[in-house]
């Protein structure tokens, strides 16, 4: 594996290119994710305002806030890497990427921290967009930032592998479709897992999305419990295990490569 920054100017200059993508279309990637949640947050606390959670103290408001702020998170980095990808695809540019003069650890990292910082940015103010309903609720703000941080970082490298490895859009709106969007609506957004029935709480335990949840919401209501070092760990296994996975992905051409 190539040295980290082997050339600092173009690592600056492809994460540049990456942020700078996304913001150029601030209505389709930024104000459309903030809109949903300010809507997702309006329909469900309107009408499940009063309806009880299983933690002292804890208003559904309150419960829902960190999850609204967490999937737009997930989603928003999921997207910027995986889209940026496809559509170099699909216009036949792709190989191009093979003569930047940097090392493909330093594009992966460009790749998958220009999606963190968009998934940041939509978690952020979808939780500015809720001070208005229910005012500062916020316990830990760095650990907010950093929990954001880390959730957008995970799906980052998930959207770069999946960028990589799938070759056309209707492909990558079908894994958002039917894996992504399912798996953040059971990972703890709207409702405790818990509380489902049957064996469906079971899926807490095979579901990347739920200790990401778990881990945002705690440092959003400042309330710990002995399970949430293990989440922390498990997010911990997920991100180094993704983000090796895509270097290693780059470094073989995956996707990128002639064949």
């Amino acid at each position: 594996m190539e040295i980290v920054f082997y050339n600092k100017v173009g690592f600056i200059t492809l994460l540049g290119r990456e942020i700078q993508r996304f913001m150029k279309v601030p209505v389709q990637t930024i104000l459309g994710p903030l809109i949903s949640n300010i809507l997702y947050l309006g329909i469900f606390g309107g009408m499940l305002r009063t309806r009880q959670v299983g933690i002292e103290g804890v208003n559904y408001l309150q419960f829902l806030v960190p999850g609204l702020a967490s999937m737009g998170a997930i989603f928003a980095a999921f997207q910027n890497p995986s889209f940026s990808l496809i559509s170099q695809k699909f216009q036949n540019t792709i190989q191009d990427i093979n003569s930047y003069p940097i090392s493909n650890l330093e594009k992966s990292l460009a790749f998958i921290l220009g999606g963190t910082f968009r998934g940041v940015l939509v978690g952020l103010l979808t939780y500015a967009s809720t001070i208005v309903f229910i005012g500062f609720e916020l316990a830990h703000p760095l650990l907010f930032l950093i929990s954001l941080g880390a959730t957008s970082f995970l799906f980052a490298s998930f959207g770069l592998i999946a960028g990589l490895v799938l070759d056309n859009f209707e492909r990558m709106d079908f894994l958002l479709s039917i894996i992504i969007t399912p798996l953040a609506y059971l990972g703890g957004v709207f409702f405790e897992i818990s509380k489902l029935p049957g064996l469906l709480p079971a899926i807490r335990f095979i579901n990347p999305i739920y200790p990401l949840v778990s881990i945002t919401r705690a440092v959003y209501l400042g309330i710990f419990d002995g399970s949430i070092y293990w989440q922390i760990g498990i997010a911990a296994v997920m991100i180094i295990g993704s983000f090796l996975t895509a270097v290693t992905l780059f470094e073989k051409g995956i996707g990128i490569k002639i064949r």
